[in-house]
């Protein structure tokens, strides 16, 4: 027999529960638990394992870019070109910033973990623990420049006032960073798909960076 919760005067609307099958006697029943967020240090770890592997994709595609370049110029390139792709300007800037937003998007709405937050056993889920999808991973990515304010500090006191650990960006996106443990089994998105989900999202990245150069060489 299914019990009911509107009588537990201590349940908070705020907090997600996933339900996981119990055997009892008479069967498979459903019950509840729930899915905590993850903190505020955890997350800034993966975070910055995040940037580490863009700026190593960024390397990996500018090195790339010249040497296409260098190869279609018959070894004779032209100097000014040369010093453009050498100097950072407000191009290089936008189109790295697009190469990390992509990134995050596309990891975090196909399968709910980047590189960080797979490394430190972290899944972005929606608020009642189905998989992330790309509109709510689109939402928090954007949303993320706003909680990164003051060095972290606007998400970080977002997430104190929260049960869930959630930052501006999971509220207005209704999702959830948890320990990708806690997710329900039907809810838990494969190895495979992880991996294709980072290939396809430093793929996306590499693009947006070497789109970067190609537009400095014509501004």
């Amino acid at each position: 027999m299914e019990e009911s919760n509107t009588d537990n005067p201590v349940a908070s609307p705020d907090v997600a529960r996933v339900e996981y099958p119990q055997f009892t006697f008479g069967g498979y029943v459903a019950t509840e638990r729930e899915l905590a967020g993850v903190g505020f240090w955890p997350r800034a770890g993966a975070r910055l394992i995040d940037t580490l592997l863009h700026m190593g994709v960024s390397f990996c595609a500018g090195f790339a870019f010249v040497v296409i370049f260098l190869i279609a110029s018959a070894g004779s390139p032209d100097r000014a070109i040369l010093a453009k792709l050498q100097h950072t300007d407000f191009y290089s800037f936008l189109f790295a910033l697009l190469g990390s937003i992509s990134y995050h998007v596309l990891c975090e709405g196909l399968h709910g973990s980047s590189l960080g937050k797979r490394v430190l056993s972290m899944t972005v889920v929606k608020e009642d623990g189905r998989p992330c999808s790309l509109y709510p991973a689109l939402i928090r990515s954007l949303a993320y420049f706003v909680d990164a304010l003051f060095f972290g500090l606007v998400g970080y006191f977002a997430m104190q006032e929260s049960m869930k650990e959630q930052r501006h960006g999971d509220k207005w996106a209704h999702t959830v960073v948890c320990r990708s443990s806690d997710i329900a089994p039907e809810h838990r998105r494969g190895n495979g798909r992880w991996v294709a989900a980072l290939l396809l999202a430093c793929m996306a990245d590499a693009m947006c960076i070497m789109t970067g150069f190609v537009v400095k060489m014509i501004a």
